[in-house]
């Protein structure tokens, strides 16, 4: 508990955007380093259940966000929450987790998060809720916790939600706190692009592409470094593993499809293009470009 700590609305510390909301928590508790408050700070929320579609849109928007500096805020729940943190951290940058649960290692929720809360706090970001110990647990703590997520930041990014989702409630609180709100388009045919779709139709900010997170912002996007076009495939499996993986991220299954290779030579290569790092194993059997 000695690096936990409690922040009035007196503090210097205390974020000045999360002053100006109706109901700002008080005492703020945290851990970890807050940064700058001047930097651009981008909530990220959906769904506990994201799809593969959720899965790479959260990746292909947060990583290039993050090396452009935006401070990456989430709920450190399970789904794109938990993406949103993992994708600026893959990509260098900052990211905060605003919590529904006390900040205690052994209380904070969900507990298969704890890792990842511990990697937030090691890399220079932080945690923050307003329960503490002593604080009921329960699942009415997260609209409240909702509010401090929209507090934040000057925006809002929906990436798939169903109609009632909780996601919804944090657009909500954005909304009446003068924040922009943007959502991710979805397939008309999956309902976890019901709430992101119907935010649209209402005059959420539609965002394809992190360009058009950073053009809502007023900010620029740094020039790529060319990494990958230094590599040079050192088989024809490395080679057709490496153009199957140029646009998108795909699970081993579509790997050997798309490469007509045996299953365990393209694991082996694989395994070979990641000690090279040059690809990444994203999680549930799907591999990326670096």
């Amino acid at each position: 508990m000695d690096d936990i700590r409690g922040l009035t609305l007196a503090d210097f510390e205390y974020p000045p955007r999360l002053k100006q909301i109706h109901d700002p928590p008080e005492p703020l508790f945290v851990r970890g380093n807050l940064p700058d408050p001047t930097r651009p700070h981008l909530a990220v929320v959906g769904t506990r259940t994201p799809t593969r579609y959720g899965h790479e849109a959260v990746e292909r928007l947060v990583e290039p966000l993050a090396r452009a500096g935006v401070v990456i805020v989430s709920g450190l729940a399970f789904g794109i929450d938990g993406l949103a943190h993992r994708s600026a951290l893959d990509a260098g940058g900052t990211t905060l987790a605003v919590l529904g649960s006390t900040l205690t290692d052994t209380k904070i929720y969900p507990a298969t998060n704890r890792p990842l809360a511990a990697e937030i706090i090691a890399r220079g970001g932080a945690l923050m809720s307003e329960m503490n110990d002593a604080s009921p647990i329960g699942a009415f703590n997260f609209p409240r916790r909702n509010r401090i997520i929209a507090g934040l930041c000057q925006a809002v990014l929906i990436v798939e939600a169903a109609k009632k989702s909780g996601s919804l409630i944090t657009a909500r609180c954005a909304l009446d706190e003068g924040r922009d709100v943007m959502a991710v388009p979805g397939p008309i045919t999956s309902e976890l692009s019901e709430g992101p779709n119907r935010l649209l139709k209402s005059g959420a900010i539609a965002v394809m592409s992190a360009e058009d997170v950073l053009e809502a912002l007023q900010l620029s996007i740094p020039t790529a470094k060319p990494q990958l076009s230094l590599f040079i495939a050192e088989s024809p499996e490395e080679d057709a593993l490496m153009k199957a993986l140029a646009d998108a991220t795909l699970h081993m299954d579509e790997l050997v499809r798309a490469t007509g290779l045996p299953a365990a030579l393209v694991g082996g290569t694989l395994t070979l293009l990641e000690m090279k790092n040059v690809v990444k194993n994203a999680g549930g059997r799907y591999w990326a470009r670096v």
